[in-house]
């Protein structure tokens, strides 16, 4: 706009020297001034179109500058979104597992005669929560570093509270669905050398990792004054293979749990093979999971009833034991087993143990443990022949820090049964647990 009202006053300046000379004609002194005045219009006139010039290339510039600012936005905010959606996503993804590192020294018969320095368990953890209900749990076997199979031993989809109209209800309801350890007992929680009071487990170790489906949820008790009431139900394969049912029946677990009193934990769980046909079974005894002669059609049953009292219970929780703060826990546990086919093979099952924090540093815990068959039938018990095999354990640890314990123990094994001889199987750990 300035500019423009200066090429007008040019204008009208331009005219009115072009009538000064008609005005004053007859006076030759105006002659020199009005020549004047045109050399100063031309030279506004220059100055005018010089201004123009840099007018233009000065909007140019400042065009050029905000797409350049704008462009420099949009970059940051790509940026900071891209920071963004992967904190979102990291939010999302928990990470834990667990480590067991030391040597170990077993009799002829043990699995190291010679000793050895271990890394018999090591497992990494990853789980994913997309939302408030879901999560996906991937689980690695890295025991000694090692290619292990399968190499991904948990994989499930977790869901808990996806039924609305339960919330406000005294029930709860929570599934998963895919490869998973099945809440069998009592031990089932810590049969591994970091979680366990003592490196070893009992001398049944009834345990079950198989593909399928499980609810599980509790029922709110406190209108009548108790604790909730604990149950999970599965179904899955039950013979041994990852991704594979070779049978048209399904394996069925069923679990109660409950704390009558504060101190005391009791469950009872039950377990059903369905028809393996001549398939192993993924629900193991001792290390036991075949058939009861080779080519055998056959099915595994498997009750058991668990105790759980805590002494002077303490701010952690008791899962798993060896890391709680308790004064002392004592555990005890009896089940009985019966494998059907053509022939029968039947026995029970059970141990006592307990831990006790001598000081907030150091624990000492024990162990008895045994698995008996009915009969004079014998079978291949923890890696030796035995119609009945008993482990005596004893050892104690030292809480390096919250997350880090350090190990020792002794096994006595005893195994007995018609023309069996005592093997040479009796084991000692050192080692250092850690979990994160």
């Amino acid at each position: 706009m300035f500019i423009k009202f200066l090429r007008l006053l040019c204008a009208f300046s331009f005219l009115s020297v072009m009538v000064i000379p008609c005005s004053f004609a007859d006076e030759p002194s105006r002659d020199s001034e009005i020549a004047g005045l045109k050399a100063q219009l031309q030279q506004l006139m220059q100055r005018i179109e010089k201004l123009e010039v840099e007018q233009t290339v000065s909007k140019e510039e400042s065009k050029k500058a905000k797409e350049e600012v704008t462009k420099l936005k949009e970059t940051s905010q790509a940026a900071q979104a891209g920071r963004v959606d992967l904190a979102n996503t990291l939010s999302k993804l928990k990470i834990k597992g667990r480590a067991a590192l030391g040597f170990f020294d077993s009799g002829k018969a043990g699995s190291y005669p010679a000793g050895s320095f271990e890394v018999p368990d090591a497992k990494l953890q990853f789980g994913f929560q997309p939302d408030d209900i879901n999560t996906l749990v991937l689980r690695f076997n890295l025991n000694n570093a090692t290619s292990q199979s399968p190499l991904l031993d948990y994989f499930f989809l977790q869901s808990k509270d996806f039924i609305p109209a339960l919330k406000e209800s005294p029930f709860s309801l929570s599934t998963r669905l895919g490869r998973f350890k099945l809440g069998f007992g009592e031990e089932t929680w810590t049969d591994n050398l970091v979680e366990g009071i003592v490196p070893s487990n009992s001398a049944a170790r009834a345990t079950v990792v198989d593909e399928g489906l499980e609810f599980a949820g509790k029922v709110k008790l406190d209108k009548i004054g108790l604790k909730p009431l604990g149950w999970s139900v599965s179904v899955s394969d039950g013979n041994t293979g990852v991704g594979s049912d070779s049978t048209a029946s399904k394996a069925f677990m069923g679990k109660l749990y409950h704390n009558p009193i504060e101190p005391l934990y009791v469950s009872g769980s039950y377990y059903n093979s369905g028809e393996l046909d001549s398939s192993s079974s993924e629900m193991s005894l001792a290390g036991v999971t075949s058939a009861i002669q080779s080519g055998m059609a056959w099915r595994r049953s498997v009750w058991e009833l668990d105790a759980r009292y805590d002494f002077g219970k303490g701010k952690k929780p008791l899962e798993p034991i060896v890391f709680s703060d308790s004064k002392a826990i004592v555990r005890l546990s009896y089940g009985e087993f019966k494998d059907d086919g053509n022939r029968t093979r039947s026995g029970n099952f059970g141990f006592v143990d307990g831990i006790y924090n001598l000081t907030k540093k150091f624990y000492a815990a024990g162990r008895y443990s045994f698995i008996d068959m009915n009969g004079d039938v014998t079978a291949t018990l923890n890696s030796v022949t035995a119609n009945r095999y008993d482990r005596f354990s004893l050892g104690g640890g030292y809480h390096w820090s919250d997350n880090v314990i350090l190990k020792l123990s002794y096994d006595w094994n005893k195994n007995s049964g018609p023309s069996v001889n005592d093997a040479d199987d009796n084991l000692l750990s050192a080692l250092v647990a850690t979990q994160f």
